[in-house]
């Protein structure tokens, strides 16, 4: 009698324990639960997911000339998350593009020189903010945040023309700050006994981009030139400008969507 009773003890003692881990989503459990195990204070993870409000960023960056018809040219929104809480999340986001570009031109009579043209363009943007995490159970995690978008635009190109033992470049230089901010509201379902979520962020974003009109530096076989915008040619050299480039403000708000694929990393 003595042992069927301790017999039911220890099995009692055992789901119970089994029972804790469940609910609670211990980070160092060995096996973890079927309904997924939920991030805790010192876990961090790291996940992929552009929203719309990214994409259309990119293919408006893609219309340009520099990127022809390439469209999937850049990293995909890459961000690392952090628990500071059970419930508070710290996040940090980063997206990176780069192309360049290189077009050359020799001709066949070694009177009319050569020609060549090339561009460098790039598009960074670090996407830093907050998280807090409502649910404390293991199969859906309800979370509302805030970030706030920070970043740049680089383009430069440049010419080189040599003709009849002349030689004639063209550079233009311009940049755009970015600043913006937006809230989201979030869901992630924990998948099987994995450390991994899918998950969907809805919300309103927006940002303002402080652009020049750009530099163009003309060096016309040892006369040089500077310009405010884009000059091409010759027959502009008469509206030379000397100084900086003046800057403009453009802003863009509206709703904003992402899918989210997040894997966890135990402390």
């Amino acid at each position: 009698m003595k042992k069927t009773f301790l017999t039911l003890l220890v099995a009692a003692m055992g789901v119970a324990s089994a029972f804790a881990q469940l609910s609670t989503g211990e980070p160092n459990a060995s096996v973890l639960p079927r309904t997924g195990n939920r991030p805790q204070a010192g876990d961090f993870g790291m996940y992929l997911g552009a929203s719309v409000t990214q994409v259309m960023d990119l293919v408006e960056m893609n219309k340009d000339d520099a990127f022809g018809d390439n469209i999937f040219w850049a990293l995909p929104v890459v961000n690392i998350k952090y628990y500071m809480t059970d419930n508070w999340e710290f996040r940090l986001g980063f997206e990176f593009a780069a192309k360049a570009t290189t077009e050359k031109d020799a001709a066949k009579d070694s009177k009319y020189g050569s020609y060549k043209e090339s561009t460098n363009v790039n598009f960074t943007r670090f996407l830093p903010g907050f998280a807090y995490h409502f649910n404390t159970n293991n199969i859906l995690d309800v979370y509302v945040g805030a970030q706030v978008p920070l970043g740049f635009n680089l383009n430069n190109e440049s010419s080189t023309d040599v003709y009849d033992g002349k030689k004639y470049t063209n550079k233009f230089s311009q940049g755009a700050f970015v600043i913006g901010g937006g809230v989201f509201l979030g869901l992630q379902v924990f998948v099987a006994d994995l450390p991994f979520a899918i998950g969907i962020e809805g919300g309103y974003s927006g940002h303002a981009k402080f652009e020049n009109k750009g530099m163009t530096t003309i060096n016309d076989n040892g006369s040089k030139y500077k310009y405010i915008g884009r000059v091409e040619g010759y027959h502009e050299l008469e509206d030379y400008i000397e100084g900086k480039s003046s800057s403009y403000m453009e802003g863009t708000w509206g709703a904003d969507a992402a899918i989210t694929f997040t894997y966890y990393f135990r402390k």
